[in-house]
């Protein structure tokens, strides 16, 4: 179960990934003194802000996906060719 620390440590740092508070209100689409409440721990972080950060905080820069996507093909086909 999630404690409110973490939501607000997953909140911050989903800040930090995109540039700030501003940046991440406007990709979670709530108001930017309200994510301030949330990370400050003046409002309880609602579970859907908390998933969508950890959302935000997870997603890979395309870079790294294409790295990915080809390391997983490679993989299949090394396994398709024995």
């Amino acid at each position: 179960m999630r404690t409110e620390e973490v939501a607000r440590h997953v909140l911050a740092r989903a800040a930090a990934k995109v540039g700030g508070v501003g940046e991440l209100a406007s990709r979670l689409n709530v108001r930017p003194r309200a994510l301030h409440y949330y990370v400050t721990g003046q409002f309880v972080v609602p579970a859907g802000l908390f998933l969508r950060a950890l959302d935000v905080l997870l997603e890979e820069p395309p870079e790294t996906r294409l790295a990915s996507q080809q390391a997983a093909q490679f993989f299949l086909e090394s396994k398709r060719s024995r």
